[in-house]
């Protein structure tokens, strides 16, 4: 793995990922799809409702959870980042905490090959914004019986 990390080896995305990786797509697809149970609210700007239930800050083209400001329903900053994408423009989507385990805030994150279920991991952090460096936490997954 320590090959990657070298500054002469490049490792280039796929174009197609410059779409779901831009936040923009977020609030299109709420307009799309209002009130879908897989999505949140999200517009280019703060609209009323989330100024009633609160909402997250993220830049449309961050990444790693870079410069994130949570704003609480009573205008509170409940947390942020840092990061390099300070200049950019935002979209704010309607706030939804991540579930705190063992003092921990817990992220779910799952990912498809061939279209088919590849697998899961789960990202922990003291805050409540999930950044790269967040710890990857163990996992393990029980067949029903």
């Amino acid at each position: 793995i320590d090959v990657l990390l070298r500054p002469e080896v490049l490792v280039f995305e796929p174009l197609w990922t410059v779409i779901p990786g831009n936040k923009a797509i977020l609030p299109v697809l709420w307009q799309l799809f209002p009130n879908h149970r897989y999505l949140l609210d999200t517009d280019f700007e703060v609209n009323d409702l989330l100024k009633r239930t609160g909402y997250a800050v993220k830049p449309i083209a961050g990444r790693c959870g870079s410069n994130i400001d949570l704003i609480g329903a009573q205008d509170e900053l409940l947390d942020q980042s840092s990061g390099k994408f300070v200049d950019r423009k935002n979209i704010y989507q309607q706030l939804w905490c991540l579930p705190k385990v063992d003092g921990r805030y817990i992220q779910v994150c799952t990912f498809t090959v061939g279209g088919n279920y590849g697998g899961t991991c789960l990202r922990g952090d003291d805050s409540l914004v999930v950044k790269k460096e967040s710890d990857i936490e163990p996992l393990i997954v029980v067949k029903d019986k």
